[in-house]
């Protein structure tokens, strides 16, 4: 059950709100940089982790002009103009933002908890007209937040009802699939119960108007089918273990025939061991004090949601407890095969915070035997190598670069050696708009002072 969507405003006119914060190690008080602004913004004397490679450009100066990268290198080779914003870096981290590419955004506010978070990225799995509005906002830099891409409405094989889109027939996904691009949405997001030959005519449909297919893996088309086919992208992981290959001894293969496929993986293993979770401490896990930052509405619609209203709490218990640690080892395999893994959190699903699950999710990703750079490659160049292919080409984001969008997280440390550092940011820049840490969390106690009160 999908929880309401309530949307509010939270416009660039926050930016005007901000009184001067002072970010520890900058040379000065700073502030929010306006949106659209044309001045530039100079990080001094940074250690940058590109993520082009595992490396460290130490002592550098990066320059950010209209929303991109325009200068970068060793500090004592590059001019800062005369008009930047100076922010010292010396003995801090610059590295890209993160994005998560399984988000189901309920409410507007939830954009703050995802750039307190170090998410400059989110891709929605199953968009409606609101999230291409916002979209559209967001990249126009006229409302605050990461930069939003949207998949269609869930595409599945049942009956017409709510906001999902039914495809029975091979014309009926036809249709859809044209109707879907025409609308605006950047993937179509298939679902359980579409049949093979459904599924056929509209992945060739997809194919010949250019827009990428996401998603599960259809129950009665299989995985090597969904393979087969050149998916651009399965989310879950869990995917895999639904479809029946639960053979651990098949792993290698089943990770060879995705990166023979080029099809992209978001293994969301927060997502299972949240599940788990909550069947053992249900009122713990929406106790986190993440919960404030969340509307009402949202938290009562976890309650009817969450894995403990299941009709057999003791089966899908079982089978997420054997669900785990497959998709543990398929991921580690995925990784040194070569699969294009992305970072996805399933967030907010029940249980699943915005911004928290996504750094959660960095460390799951660790604990299945990825290294740091592994890890935060599938929140970084690897979201933006996807974007490129498979939606926007002109899109750059995901790297510390020339011509980059200006996504990036300044950190206390280095998340090369400690992965956890990504959550620990003092300031956080998201389409060349510099937010510092303190005033992120002063509009966000404002947003749980609101929410208090309903």
């Amino acid at each position: 059950m999908k929880t309401s969507r309530t949307w509010t405003l939270l416009g660039a006119s926050l930016l005007s709100l901000a009184g001067a914060l002072l970010l520890p190690g900058c040379v000065r008080e700073v502030q929010p940089t306006p949106a659209n602004s044309e001045n530039a913004t100079a990080f001094i004397g940074v250690n940058v982790v590109p993520m082009d490679a595992e490396r460290v450009l130490e002592d550098h100066t990066v320059i950010v002009r209209n929303g991109l990268i325009t200068s970068l290198g060793p500090s004592a080779t590059i001019t800062v103009p005369a008009d930047a914003e100076r922010i010292d870096g010396k003995g801090r981290y610059l590295m890209p933002g993160l994005a998560d590419f399984h988000v189901h955004l309920h409410s507007e506010e939830q954009l703050l908890s995802y750039l307190a978070h170090g998410v400059t990225s989110l891709f929605e799995l199953d968009g409606s007209r609101e999230h291409l509005e916002l979209g559209v906002q967001l990249k126009g830099n006229s409302a605050l937040g990461p930069t939003l891409y949207t998949s269609s409405p869930l595409l599945d094989g049942g009956p017409p009802g709510g906001k999902v889109v039914s495809v029975r027939t091979p014309e009926q996904a036809r249709v859809a699939v044209v109707k879907q691009k025409n609308a605006g949405y950047e993937a179509l997001k298939v679902y359980d119960n579409i049949t093979p030959e459904v599924y056929a005519t509209l992945v060739a449909m997809a194919r010949q108007q250019r827009i990428p297919v996401v998603g599960h893996v259809p129950r009665t088309v299989g995985v090597e089918a969904v393979l087969r086919s050149r998916q651009a992208l399965i989310s879950h992981g869990e995917e895999y273990f639904h479809s029946g290959a639960r053979d651990e001894a098949g792993i290698a293969g089943l990770a060879r025939a995705t990166k023979e496929a080029g099809t992209s993986v978001v293994p969301d293993l927060v997502h299972i061991d949240t599940a788990l979770r909550m069947l053992t401490d249900l009122e713990g896990v929406f106790a986190d004090p993440e919960a404030r930052y969340l509307s009402p509405e949202v938290i009562r619609n976890w309650r009817f949601s969450n894995p403990t209203r299941r009709v057999d709490v003791a089966a899908y218990a079982e089978r997420e407890r054997a669900a785990y640690p497959f998709v543990q080892h398929l991921t580690l395999a995925l990784q040194k095969e070569g699969v294009r893994l992305l970072l996805g959190s399933n967030a907010s699903d029940a249980g699943l915070f915005p911004g928290k699950s996504t750094q959660l999710e960095l460390a799951e990703l660790v604990k299945a035997g990825l290294s740091p750079y592994e890890a935060l490659s599938a929140g970084t160049r690897n979201a933006g190598s996807f974007i490129t292919e498979h939606v926007d080409s002109a899109a750059r984001f995901g790297t510390v670069a020339v011509g980059q969008r200006a996504d990036l997280l300044l950190l206390p440390g280095n998340p090369l050696e400690d992965v956890s550092q990504a959550n620990r940011a003092l300031g956080v820049m998201v389409r060349g708009q510099w937010l510092p840490r303190e005033w992120l969390q002063k509009k966000r106690e404002k947003t749980a002072e609101a929410f208090s009160k309903r």
